[in-house]
């Protein structure tokens, strides 16, 4: 939890802190911007990213699927910082320059490091949603909200033979049942789309606050002109979660191609350790990419029911994976994606796979 605190003062902090260094004229340099080795230095694209970047996902089965069930809506909003070796300079205010330095002594020299915040909300349902009674046999009624700090070590291609490696170490923490708000945003939303509530919300699984720790090592093998011409990356992935909301080791990997291609590392749906930025941006960015995940489940509250006493619950699968692939495309301050995703059965008796559409926007500054 002293990593949590940390990382959400740090992150609230550090923009202000840089723009409150800066003289207040028109014509004041830019703040100090540490280039990336081995990557195009954000200044040569647009001197005004100093800063991170902010994420919007929504993601829903109404969204070219048109179904109604099991993972049926998600939203995260996400803010991911800057390489925060910009912020150890000693003309930084002291709160942060320390948080900045402290957190740079866990990291090898010549690796940029970030911090990221989020807020999220995942919902559960059966397949019918219109009846009132408990469906002993299908999907329970859930939701999952939560908050999440991540701190992101970044080795760079020059380091590794042009092969660049991002180590993600991030803590969610929230709630499960009621608290977590299920029932009121999607009979909320189906009151603005003009469609029936779910009935059976009085049966999902009961309150339980939860925490998960995860870790994941991505990689990304990119061709010659893949960030400034046409190009290809290759980016696999390898983790787990740790916790009593989600248990689990996953792996996979995305392909993706097109022209100007940047510099993170890859077009993930909704799921921990999935941000990443990039602030060397070129003008115009256009890819596609096809990517999978696949997960050894040990435990998943949201069909396993509660932890320390009886709900609603199913037997769940041991493995499942996801699918999917989509469009992106990006500017110097924005990025937008669009991806169609496809879920292997979840639990015994499912009758057929889940299938939702996951879009992010992306504000670089």
């Amino acid at each position: 939890m002293k990593f949590l605190a940390t990382s959400l003062v740090a992150a609230a902090l550090l923009p202000l802190a840089a723009r409150a260094d800066q003289p207040a004229t028109t014509s004041a340099a830019p703040a100090p911007v540490v280039p990336v080795p081995g990557e195009v230095s954000p200044v040569q694209t647009d001197d005004r990213l100093h800063f991170g970047s902010i994420s919007i996902y929504s993601e829903n089965d109404k969204y070219f699927a048109g179904t109604d069930e099991h993972y049926t809506n998600g939203f995260k909003l996400s803010a991911l910082s800057t390489d925060l070796r910009n912020f150890t300079d000693d003309s930084i205010p002291f709160p942060v320059r320390w948080i900045a330095r402290g957190l740079g002594s866990f990291v090898p020299p010549d690796h940029p490091y970030k911090l990221g915040l989020s807020l999220g909300q995942n919902i559960y349902t059966p397949k019918d949603t219109n009846t009132p009674l408990y469906q002993p046999n299908d999907r329970p009624y859930a939701a999952w909200l939560y908050v999440g700090a991540a701190f992101q070590i970044y080795r760079p291609p020059s380091l590794a033979g042009d092969i660049a490696r991002l180590d993600v170490f991030e803590v969610t923490a929230g709630v499960v049942g009621p608290a977590a708000l299920g029932r009121q945003v999607q009979n909320g939303f189906h009151d603005i789309i003009d469609a029936a509530h779910a009935q059976g919300w009085s049966h999902q699984i009961h309150n339980e606050p939860g925490l998960n720790l995860v870790y994941e090592r991505q990689y990304r093998i990119s061709t010659a002109r893949a960030r400034d011409g046409w190009g290809a990356d290759l980016i696999p992935h390898a983790g787990f979660s740790l916790g009593n909301v989600f248990t689990y080791a996953n792996a996979g990997a995305e392909v993706r191609a097109g022209y100007a291609l940047p510099a993170d590392f890859g077009s993930n749906l909704i799921r921990p350790s999935g941000d990443s930025n990039s602030l060397a941006r070129q003008r115009l960015s256009v890819f596609l990419f096809a990517a999978v995940d696949g997960r050894a489940v040990a435990r998943d509250i949201t069909l396993d029911g509660n932890t320390f006493e009886d709900s609603p619950s199913v037997d769940k699968k041991p493995f499942v994976a996801d699918l999917y692939a989509g469009l992106g495309v990006g500017t110097t301050h924005w990025q937008v994606t669009y991806a169609q995703a496809y879920r292997t059965k979840e639990f015994d008796g499912q009758s057929d796979r889940s299938v939702f559409g996951s879009i992010s926007v992306t504000f670089f500054y």
